[in-house]
C-alpha cells in the first residue's frame, strides 16, 4: 500500500490464490488490523472468517447473525464429535437415529455429529455402529470451527422454514 488508509474493503482477496500466498496475505492483513486498519473481508472461506474480530453471516442475501468468531460458535447447540467410518452414509444414517444426537454433518470422510453428552453418547455411537459392522477410526470429541456453525445456524433457520415458524438465532 503507498498510503495509509483508515479502511480497506476486499472482496473475496484469497480466491484461487494458492495456500502459501495465501497465508502470507493475511499475515500482511493481520499486521495492518495491528496497526490500527479497519478491515472489512467478504470471502467463502470460513476459516478466513475466523481470523476476522467480527464476523457477519449471510444467507440468501440476508444477515443471520454478526458478532465474534467464538460467540457465533458458542451458538452451535449440544458438543462435537468427530469420526472417521468405513461406510460413511450408511454410518450417518445409523448415528442420525440415536437418542441425544442433534445433527450430523458430513466433512469429506468425516463425520461430526452434535450430541446432547459427548461423554454418554461416544458409547452410543460406537456401540451402534459395532452392531453395524462399521469400523471407526478416530472418535474423538472436538470444538466447532465457524463452517460447523454456519451449516448449523442455516439447517436450524431452514427447519423452521419448513414448519412456517420464525428461527430467531439467540444473542451470542
Amino acid at each position: 500500500l503507498i498510503h495509509r488508509p483508515e479502511i480497506i474493503f476486499l472482496d473475496e482477496p484469497t480466491t484461487g490464490v494458492d495456500p502459501v500466498s495465501r497465508r502470507e496475505f493475511w499475515d500482511i492483513l493481520t499486521e495492518l488490523h495491528l496497526r490500527g486498519v479497519t478491515l472489512f473481508v467478504s470471502t467463502p472461506y470460513m476459516d478466513e472468517a475466523e481470523r476476522c474480530s467480527r464476523v457477519a453471516l449471510m444467507f440468501e442475501g440476508n444477515v443471520i447473525v454478526c458478532d465474534a468468531p467464538e460467540r457465533i460458535k458458542g451458538l452451535v447447540e449440544g458438543e462435537l464429535l468427530e469420526l472417521r467410518p468405513d461406510r460413511l452414509r450408511e454410518a450417518s444414517h445409523i448415528i442420525a437415529d440415536l437418542p441425544g444426537v442433534l445433527e450430523v454433518q458430513t466433512y469429506g470422510d468425516l463425520l461430526h455429529v452434535f450430541v446432547d453428552d459427548a461423554a454418554r453418547r461416544t458409547l452410543d455411537i460406537e456401540q451402534a455402529l459395532g452392531r453395524a459392522g462399521i469400523a471407526v477410526e478416530g472418535l474423538r470429541q472436538t470444538r466447532p470451527r465457524m463452517e460447523e456453525a454456519f451449516i448449523s445456524l442455516i439447517r436450524k433457520r431452514t427447519e423452521a422454514e419448513k414448519r412456517n415458524t420464525q428461527y430467531e438465532i439467540r444473542d451470542a
